[in-house]
């Protein structure tokens, strides 16, 4: 069986992971969507794979802001295109001064830097699936076995 995967949602609150994918199965012609949670911390690789999409929320506010974090993107789709909601803000344990978001309409916008994001995007959704299809967390990426005598 084939299912076509699109994520829909990539989100990180809290240091933990929330995935939305919308899935099809052609053989029956059904389609259903899927939430993945992960309570475990994310892994560093995640974490600097949606920084690389604070790149393009520079670009699109034309403005850096120190201490911005990227947490998430969402996919939507717009006919024969979608729009891309880049969220990004700046936290700490108590407040939130700037939470943004940041828009592209793929079929509309002519954004320079199209197909960068779509690599970024790409990226991001590559890491992720490898929490959802083997497991990957940051804990378990090396182990210490002691041997009893």
């Amino acid at each position: 069986m084939i299912t076509e995967k699109k994520f829909m949602l990539i989100s990180i609150r809290d240091n933990k992971l929330k995935v939305k994918v919308d899935q099809y199965n052609p053989e029956n012609n059904d389609a259903f969507q899927n939430t993945y949670m992960n309570d475990a911390p994310i892994h560093e690789e995640l974490g600097l794979a949606m920084q690389n999409l604070l790149f393009h929320v520079e670009q699109l506010t034309h403005s850096k802001i120190p201490g911005l974090y990227v947490d998430g993107f969402y996919r939507q789709p717009s006919g024969n295109s979608e729009i891309i909601n880049i969220y990004a803000g700046l936290r700490t344990d108590t407040t939130c001064p700037i939470n943004l978001a940041v828009r592209v309409n793929t079929g509309k916008d002519t954004y320079e830097w199209l197909e960068r994001l779509m690599d970024d995007l790409s990226f991001c959704e590559r890491e992720a699936l490898l929490y959802i299809t083997e497991g990957k967390r940051f804990e378990s990426d090396s182990f210490i076995n002691v041997l009893a005598n």
